[in-house]
């Protein structure tokens, strides 16, 4: 009977990891990707001071997506910024942000950069 009792607690403890595993490479996984794995984002506001730009959006498309996170990379004055969404998560998120990017260098340009293409936001095209 304990011999039973522990396998069944090793079990439930092995899918629960494995979910959390999941979960995790879900929230957070695509970050591996880059640019590659990043999408377009409806951009409401831009703001541009020393040390920080900070952007207001929303995810673009009709059905709900939740917002997982941003990734940007800075070079020769410009920030390239990319966001990802996620359908699983829009059922606990709403598609809307509003991020804060630390910058090193001083910003001249603004591009939003997905794995298809990329276009300038800021100062504005």
């Amino acid at each position: 009977m304990k011999e039973r009792v522990g396998k069944i607690i090793t079990s439930t403890a092995a899918v629960l990891a494995a979910l959390l595993l999941v979960f995790l490479l879900g929230r957070y996984g695509w970050r591996l990707g880059g640019f590659g794995a990043c999408e377009s984002a409806g951009i409401s506001r831009v703001e541009v001071t020393d040390g920080q730009v900070e952007l207001e959006g929303f995810y673009p498309g009709l059905s709900p997506k939740g917002f997982l996170g941003y990734y940007a990379e800075e070079a020769d004055g410009t920030l390239y910024v990319g966001f990802k969404f996620s359908t699983v998560f829009g059922m606990f998120e709403t598609g809307d942000f509003a991020v804060t990017i630390p910058t090193k260098g001083e910003i001249e340009n603004v591009v939003i950069k997905t794995r298809k293409n990329e276009y300038e936001i800021w100062p504005g095209p």
